[in-house]
Formats: C-alpha cells, sequence, structure tokens
C-alpha cells in the first residue's frame, strides 16, 4: 500500500508538470508547471548549498544559451518593427520554467527511486497520459465528475465544451496532443531497445496496452497525437518486424507479435462495440480517425482541419525585410494562421525560426553522449518538432528539459527504491 500511494502521488505531481493546469482557489495566471518550477529552482539551490557547489551541464548551459539568442532577436524583431507583442521574447523564461519544474520532478522521483532512468520516466509518463485518457473519457460521460472538475480546476473548459472537444486535467486540444505524441515515441523506444521490457510479457502487454489507450483516446482528445501514434509504430516496426537473413524470426519478434495482435484485436472489438451502441463513442472514434473514415466513405484521405489548414492558413510575409526579420506580430491570431512555420516566420522571420530550429536539432543531438540508444530517439523527436511545426506553433522542450535532468547512461534494468 505504501508503494502504490508514494508511486501515485508521483505520478501526479508529474502530470502537474506535465500537463499543467489553473486552480480557481489560486490567482490568475499561476499554474502547476509554475509551482513545480518554484519548487524545482528551492530543490536545486538547496542541493548546491549542500555540496558548496553549482554543477550545470555543458548541454544544459548551450541549450540555454540558443535560448536567450531567440528571445533576443525576438526582441530585436518587436522593436524593428515597432509592435509590443512579446510572445516570444520571453521564451528564456519559459525555458527556465520548464527546467525548473523538470528538476523538481526529478527531485521528487529521487525521494523514492536510486537512479531516474529514461526507462523510470517513460514509465511515468505513460501512466500519467493512459490517466488522462481515462479522465477525459470520464468527464465526457460523467456529468457529476465533469461539474467536480470545473468547480476546481481553470483550464479554459468553456471554450472546450463550446467545441465540443474532449478534455482531461491539463490536457486538452493540441497541447495535449504533442504531449501524447512525445510519450508514444518515448513508449516505442522502450519496447525497441530496452531488453528489461522486450524480455517481459508483462512489461511489453503494459507498454503496448499504453500506447493503444493514448492512439485511440488521446486522438479523440487531439488528432495531433497521430503524428506520434505513426512515428512510434514506425519505430517497433522497423526494429520487429525486420525478417533475419534466412527467413529466421526471434522470440522476442513472436513474443511482441502475439501481444501486439491479441490486443489489438480486443480494441477493435471494443470499439467496434462501443460504436455500434455508443453515439458518444461514435461521434469520438470518427472525430480522431476522421481521415480514415473518409478515405472508406469516399475513397479519399481527407479532414477538415487540414483541408483548412491547405485552404486558408499558409500565410507568409510580403517583402524581403519581413521575410528576414518578420513582422513582429504573433499573438491574437492576427494572422489566422495555427501553421507554425508560418506563425515563426511572420513574427521573427527565417532567420529568427532557423534560431529557433536549431535550438530543437541542438536539444536532440547533444543528449546522444548521455543515453544509450539514443540516436535514433533523438532523430523521432527532432523530426516530431518539424511535424507539429506544420499543423500548430508549439514546441516540446518539456521533454528535453526532463531528459536534461534524469540520470544518464541508461542500462535497461529496473530502478532500485531508495527507501
Amino acid at each position: 500500500m505504501k508503494n502504490f500511494l508514494s508511486g501515485f502521488f508521483l505520478a501526479v505531481f508529474v502530470s502537474c508538470f506535465f500537463f499543467p493546469f489553473g486552480l480557481h482557489f489560486l490567482p490568475s495566471g499561476i499554474n502547476t508547471k509554475m509551482i513545480m518550477a518554484g519548487f524545482g529552482i528551492l530543490a536545486f539551490v538547496l542541493y548546491c548549498i549542500r555540496n558548496h557547489q553549482m554543477q550545470i551541464s555543458r548541454i544544459t548551459l548551450v541549450s540555454a544559451l540558443i535560448a536567450v539568442t531567440f528571445s533576443l532577436w525576438c526582441l530585436f524583431s518587436i522593436t524593428a518593427n515597432g509592435t509590443d507583442d512579446t510572445s516570444y521574447v520571453m521564451y528564456w523564461v519559459s525555458f527556465a520554467t520548464w527546467l525548473g519544474g523538470a528538476y523538481g520532478v526529478y527531485t521528487l522521483l529521487r525521494l523514492r527511486y536510486e537512479r531516474v532512468s529514461l526507462a523510470l520516466l517513460t514509465r511515468y509518463l505513460a501512466i500519467v497520459c493512459v490517466a488522462q485518457c481515462v479522465l477525459a473519457l470520464m468527464i465526457d460521460n460523467i456529468p457529476a465528475f465533469q461539474r467536480v472538475v470545473d468547480a476546481y480546476v481553470d483550464q479554459g473548459q468553456e471554450f472546450f465544451q463550446e467545441v465540443h472537444r474532449m478534455y482531461g486535467i491539463g490536457a486538452a486540444l493540441d497541447s495535449a496532443g504533442v504531449r501524447f505524441s512525445v510519450v508514444l515515441v518515448l513508449i516505442a523506444h522502450q519496447i525497441a531497445t530496452n531488453a528489461a521490457v522486450y524480455d517481459s510479457k508483462s512489461r511489453l502487454t503494459g507498454y503496448i496496452l499504453a500506447f493503444i489507450v493514448i492512439s485511440v483516446v488521446g486522438n479523440m482528445i487531439a488528432r495531433t497525437t497521430s503524428i506520434g501514434m505513426g512515428l512510434g509504430l514506425f519505430y517497433i516496426l522497423a526494429k520487429y518486424f525486420t525478417v533475419k537473413q534466412g527467413g529466421d524470426i526471434s522470440g522476442r519478434q513472436i513474443r511482441l507479435y502475439a501481444i501486439l495482435f491479441t490486443l489489438l484485436a480486443a480494441a477493435v472489438y471494443i470499439s467496434v462495440t462501443l460504436y455500434q451502441s455508443s453515439p458518444a463513442f461514435r461521434q469520438n472514434i470518427r472525430f480522431a480517425f476522421e481521415g480514415f473514415f473518409n478515405w472508406a466513405e469516399t475513397g479519399e484521405f481527407s479532414t477538415g482541419s487540414t483541408d483548412k489548414l491547405n485552404a486558408q492558413m499558409w500565410i507568409w510575409p510580403e517583402g524581403y525585410r519581413a521575410w528576414m526579420i518578420g513582422n513582429g506580430i504573433f499573438g491574437n491570431w492576427y494572422y489566422s494562421t495555427d501553421i507554425g512555420y508560418c506563425r515563426f516566420t511572420l513574427y521573427c522571420g527565417l532567420i529568427g525560426l532557423a534560431i529557433f530550429s536549431l535550438f530543437f536539432i541542438y536539444n536532440g543531438l547533444a543528449l546522444n553522449g548521455k543515453f544509450r540508444n539514443f540516436s535514433f530517439l533523438s532523430l523521432l523527436l527532432i523530426a516530431l518538432t518539424f511535424i507539429i511545426w506544420l499543423k500548430v506553433s508549439t514546441d516540446i522542450f518539456f521533454i528535453y528539459a526532463l531528459l536534461f535532468c534524469i540520470d544518464g547512461d541508461e542500462d535497461g534494468e529496473e530502478p532500485v527504491p531508495a527507501v
């Protein structure tokens, strides 16, 4: 019971960082990410005092330098254009907040575990994402539970209800889809590279089940989840669905095939049953996989959102100066586009876009030396950023902040409880 309770509360704290939300009794603008950041900064200061030194990795320092450079360029852009849109001028503050919150998560996990590995972090993130999917289903189907959540949690749910979108606690729209995508890629990495996972039937089953739940329900919340689902499946297929020379199939492949197809069959059966019996589920599943339904019914793979993006939202600057330094306007949906490439270019020009791109490329590649078997995952995380920008302007630094803080040289062993 003690282990269960400690694991439960740790998962709650991880969720407060990964899926931040406000509370109605807190001052406006304060959310759980900021609270975790405050705790993390305090924990870091106490650590430095106790050890009589301040240790910050070279990777973190270089990443911080690029983030500050991007902020300064955005400041130049709005100054040159005479605007007051500081949307990304303060990106260095967002960087520091995510990093502080990540260190807070690391500190809390260290209270229970001697070593906070990538395997341990992925397990908690998978649990949190599955929990958010369950919470979203409960909020969508149990009015009394929805009223309780809405009474305490401040996350702009009035808009979610207005546009008829599912939401969890801090998990909604594209921000949730981006986080689900990151975790799906991390799960695929564990399935493909962690011996403690692919040699264990129970752990492999757990990760595959989590992958399926997040893929299905996550797409009901935000179809951006499909990006991570696709990249994750590609990772797993590249690892396990290659027949060895001579046509031999390994025992690990057989185990994966058996578990994967059994769980997929169960998921399909449950989905078909609910599709036929529940109008709410039918509506949500059709939204989640609209492209596939349109393909089956009309022969054309398309969705309403992608059609709108392609038809109306590819908006670019006018003139050489605007292409280089932007127009200094990002907020309030001024240019009526969600596309990240367009919004960043319109805001701070191609130079600003290049600096921001370098930031994520560096974060991914620099971690190759910290974790074993990380090179392919780093490429997928980098690809995830640039694919997401085709749909929405956001970033995934929250995961890099966690990776900066946790212990490196993952060896696939199970974390050992410290207490």
